[in-house]
């Protein structure tokens, strides 16, 4: 269950930064919004055919990515190179504490971050039925923003725990999620 959350966030991802245009800031954000459109359309990816993003929602992420990270920031970060086009591999980035929080609230700020994950794991089938209600409960904007941000750190493993701890103390009746 947890690498199936790990693999839809990152799908998540380098559907948000996989967009190519010019060094125009208009021109990357636009181009991050058709890229998360095509990918979604186009994508065999399992864990990607789990979300669904409109084209608003693609254009407030791409715009916001460009306005709260920058693309030369973006382009440092290798995501993007230097003619806005993404790299290979975009689920190894490591941005910088305050990048990944600006990142992580774009997502918040454009998509509703809480149901794609509710109906990510309701399509996947992979939770028990006596399981369901403490994966509700787990996956709250708190520790999906935590998960995100530590996603957009490149700390894939702390992504991990800030979704299976909670999960174990709920699973296990343990207080203080």
């Amino acid at each position: 269950m947890t690498k199936t959350l790990t693999a839809a966030v990152l799908t998540v991802l380098a559907l948000s930064l996989s967009g190519c245009g010019s060094n125009d800031d208009d021109q990357a954000a636009k181009a991050i919004s058709d890229s998360i459109m095509k990918a979604q359309k186009s994508s065999s990816d399992s864990a990607s055919q789990f979300f669904s993003m409109k084209r608003k929602d693609a254009d407030c992420i791409g715009k916001g990515l460009v306005d709260k990270i920058g693309t030369d920031q973006l382009k440092e970060y290798g995501l993007l190179t230097k003619d806005n086009k993404t790299k290979e591999d975009v689920t190894k980035v490591k941005m910088s504490a305050g990048d990944a929080k600006q990142a992580t609230n774009v997502l918040f700020g454009c998509t509703d971050v809480e149901g794609m994950m509710q109906n990510a794991m309701d399509k996947s089938g992979s939770v028990p039925k006596a399981m369901k209600a403490c994966v509700t409960k787990t996956l709250n904007e708190k520790n999906l923003r935590g998960m995100f941000t530590s996603i957009f750190q490149g700390d894939e493993k702390a992504a991990q725990q800030k979704l299976v701890q909670p999960m174990m103390k709920c699973a296990t009746g343990a207080q203080g999620q």
